[in-house]
């Protein structure tokens, strides 16, 4: 029988993490702006084949969807979808699975997502306020101060995990709050600045897979989106993540979980409602705080690192679901993981999140470390020969990912994977699910 023909869009450890997934049943193709190691062996071993063109050209990659013959597209990262690459390859009635640039406005317009949420679940949503001119800073700002609230400074469109800033962390007074909401404005103008107040309490994701009517939730996920262990450091896309053995988090309740889930369903009604097509994944963010959940942020794809994680686990075949996602017949009993928790750590350049002045070669033993069980997922890195590899010169380079049966014991397999088989002046965060971590994780929750 011949094997469908998928096409991914991307090139980072993400989209490694769907290679290797659809590779097991599918004839895979991929859209990628660089030679992805891991996407290429994938690749080669299904029989497809890929095109190194810009991933968010709509034109470049419907152009290569159509040539190929592709059954079906997997578009699960920002650009792309911000970019309107559904678009072109739904104008060319090619089945693509991900939001349209309309839909995913979830995502690239964070003061939309906001809006929608609190006009749907008020309840839900932390105090907000949206700054259009310079002349606003001052007193939204001000308004902060006296309810003695800190303040998230966020710019209203995709900024790679890396353009919010946190009182006091970034931002250590209100004056720095102001100054960097008036840097934003004047560096794109025609953009609004938004200004969230800063929750106390344990930030999570949970990413919903869903085919525009119907919402299975994945394990939810905790995230390092610091650079420096104990979270210090610039804000980044994520040094790492893990999930538990069942589908909330240590320091979640099951109302926690229903509530996350009720709002993520008011809002994809929403959109289908309004005749946003979206389907994929909806990737929320939220916080548990002393008052309940409240929302942060949403995404309109898996999240990286995030996604590796729910992929490590789950058990039903990636291309099902997707074809399910397309063809809205998705369902809990279609979409299974093992119950089992999950670690991924990367590894990145030393100026991270900054770019590097050149590109750095290192070794992989990638033999050794599937031998202990482990996988390897490439990113922003080449090959250059038999077990050597080089960084390019921006983005987090490659990441490992482990499964066991407790988080701590996950994170302590990677570590010990590293020390042993990546040589290389490349530097992680050995604190991600560490036992001193998730013990004050805990003491956080508890002190809510």
């Amino acid at each position: 029988m011949q094997k469908e023909k998928f096409l991914i869009v991307g090139h980072g450890g993400r989209e490694s993490a769907f290679a290797k997934n659809l590779a097991q049943d599918t004839e895979l193709y991929a859209v990628m702006a660089h030679k992805n190691p891991t996407i290429i062996e994938q690749v080669q071993a299904s029989g497809g084949g890929y095109r190194i063109a810009n991933p968010s050209d709509p034109q470049a990659v419907s152009a290569y969807a159509k040539e190929c013959q592709i059954d079906y597209v997997f578009v699960s990262a920002d650009g792309p979808l911000a970019a309107g690459v559904v678009d072109a390859l739904l104008a060319l009635n090619i089945k693509a699975v991900g939001g349209t640039q309309a839909a995913t406005k979830i995502e690239w317009d964070k003061i939309y997502s906001i809006e929608l949420v609190n006009q749907l679940c008020p309840e839900f949503t932390p105090f907000y306020t949206v700054i259009h001119t310079l002349e606003d800073i001052d007193q939204a700002i001000q308004t902060f101060a006296e309810k003695a609230m800190q303040v998230v400074v966020k710019p209203q469109g995709l900024t790679g995990g890396k353009g919010v800033k946190v009182m006091p962390e970034h931002l250590p007074t209100y004056a720095d709050a102001a100054a960097y909401a008036r840097e934003l404005l004047q560096t794109k103008p025609n953009e609004k600045v938004l200004l969230v107040e800063k929750l106390e309490g344990v930030e999570f994701t949970i990413m919903g897979l869903t085919d525009g009517k119907h919402l299975v939730l994945a394990p939810a996920s905790y995230d390092y989106p610091f650079r420096l262990e104990n979270d210090l450091g610039p804000g980044t896309g994520g040094m790492g993540c893990f999930t538990n053995t069942e589908t909330k988090l240590p320091f979640m309740t099951a109302q926690d979980l229903t509530d996350c889930r009720s709002i993520m369903q008011s809002v994809i009604d929403a959109m289908r409602k309004n005749d946003l097509l979206f389907n994929g994944v909806l990737n929320g963010g939220f916080f548990v705080t002393r008052q309940g959940i409240r929302f942060m942020e949403f995404n309109g794809r898996f999240g990286d690192p995030e996604g590796l994680n729910i992929l490590s686990v789950l058990q039903s075949p990636l291309s099902e679901l997707i074809k399910a996602m397309w063809h809205t017949t998705l369902s809990e009993k279609e979409v299974r993981f093992i119950k089992q928790a999950s670690v991924v750590k990367y590894l990145v350049a030393k100026e991270y999140p900054e770019a590097s002045p050149a590109a750095l070669e290192f070794l992989v033993d990638q033999a050794g470390i599937q031998q202990m069980g482990l996988d390897v997922l490439f990113a922003s890195a080449v090959q250059t020969e038999n077990q050597r590899y080089a960084t390019l010169q921006s983005s987090r380079v490659v990441a490992l990912s482990a499964v066991s049966e407790s988080i701590a014991e996950a994170a302590h397999q990677i570590n010990v994977a590293i020390d042993r088989y990546i040589t290389g002046d490349l530097e992680y965060r050995k604190d991600i699910g560490s036992t001193e971590s998730l013990q004050k994780l805990d003491a956080v929750a508890r002190s809510l």
